[in-house]
Formats: C-alpha cells, structure tokens, sequence
C-alpha cells in the first residue's frame, strides 16, 4: 500500500508542477513583444541587433525580454563569432503544449471524439 500511495503522491506532484510549468508559460507568453520575438526566431537565428531594428525596440528591451524566454527555456542562445543568436527551442514549446492538452483533457476529449485515434498536426 505504502508504493501505492508514494506513486499517487509522485503523480500529483508532478501534476503540480506542470500546472505551475502553464501558468508561468501563460505569463511569459502574456506578452506582445515577447511573441514577436517568438515568431521572428521560430525558423532562423537571430542577434539583438536584428530583433531591435525590426521591432523598433531597444536593445536593452529586447534582451530583457530575451532573458524572460531563455529561463523558461523557450528560446536557446548560440554565440556565433562576435554575435549572440538566438532561436525558439520548439521541443520546449511542444512540451508545454502537451502538458496543457493532458492538464485540461484536451487530447482525451479528442481521442474519444475521434474513436480512439488521436490526430496530431505538425
């Protein structure tokens, strides 16, 4: 009994964390310009300079909010010569992606409505 209740213990801690893994995401990505970021490094690397020039942002600004998304670990940092890059990290985007779904039962309202089979786009 006792592995039991351990295991029931474990499974909600992690529950736990992984509520608190959304609402910290919620915040972090509560922001517009956090988001642009987001999407202009989703597919190519790139340094402050750029993300400033093209946001209208200072460069303090932009790698303030850099420094939000690089400790969440949305954003993965690459020194390049001279220049810092940085690029989404989309495993840790997918990663709270799913978390929300099974916290929320999206993908079991889906596997249901979907006889069993559950369909993922990519």
């Amino acid at each position: 009994m006792k592995n039991q209740e351990k295991k029931e213990a474990s499974k909600k801690t992690t529950m736990e964390k992984e509520k608190i893994d959304v609402a910290k995401a919620f915040g972090i990505l509560g922001s517009k310009v956090r988001l642009q970021i987001l999407k202009i490094i989703a597919n190519e690397e790139k340094c402050v300079n750029f993300l400033s020039k093209n946001l209208r942002l200072s460069q303090p600004t932009i790698s303030y909010h850099l420094g939000l998304l690089l400790n969440f670990g949305l954003v993965e940092q690459f020194k390049k010569a001279q220049w810092v890059r940085y690029k989404l990290n989309k495993n840790r985007l997918a990663e709270l992606m799913s978390v929300f779904s099974e916290l929320y039962g999206i993908i079991s309202f889906q596997k249901r409505k979907r006889g069993g089979q559950q369909k993922v786009k990519k």
